[in-house]
């Protein structure tokens, strides 16, 4: 695995999937889908992982790199929470459930983790939060720091 061998996401950063099933499930609205997806995920100083959610559950790793700021958000009248991902926190993965708002950037310099998605992940699934909407207003007015998220 080299860096030149990632792509661009759409929500930022660079992956490479590494994992896809052949096994396939039926979701509860009647997807069928990959049962698995991995991918390796990196972002370098200074890039995030805009606001973005996925129709199944992820799990996020900590591979490489000082650690990562994960933060969720449910889309209600509450702020977003942050979770860390980091050697000093102690925790290495963090679970995003199905539908949930997420976004993410490194702490310190890059990062590299893994987002193991199940059922597996497909672009149809992916809705990216459209900077100027409502709902990208509404996570800037908790805190205008994250417009980070919610921009191009």
């Amino acid at each position: 695995m080299m860096p030149e061998d990632f792509i661009d996401h759409p929500e930022g950063g660079r992956f490479l999937q590494v994992f896809k099933s052949r096994a396939t499930v039926v979701a509860p609205d009647g997807r069928s889908r990959s049962a698995l997806t991995h991918i390796y995920f990196a972002l370098g100083e200074g890039e995030v992982s805009r606001f973005h959610k996925v129709r199944s559950d992820e799990v996020w790793n900590l591979y490489r790199g000082s650690g990562l700021y994960l933060y969720t958000w449910d889309g209600s009248d509450a702020p977003p929470q942050r979770h860390e991902l980091s050697d000093a926190s102690g925790a290495y993965c963090h679970v995003v459930p199905a539908g949930m708002w997420q976004a993410a950037e490194p702490i310190g310099d890059s990062v590299m983790v893994g987002c193991s998605v199940g059922p597996g992940f497909e672009y149809e699934d992916f809705e990216l939060m459209e900077p100027g909407s409502e709902l990208a207003e509404q996570v800037e007015s908790f805190d205008p720091a994250m417009s980070r998220f919610t921009t191009v």
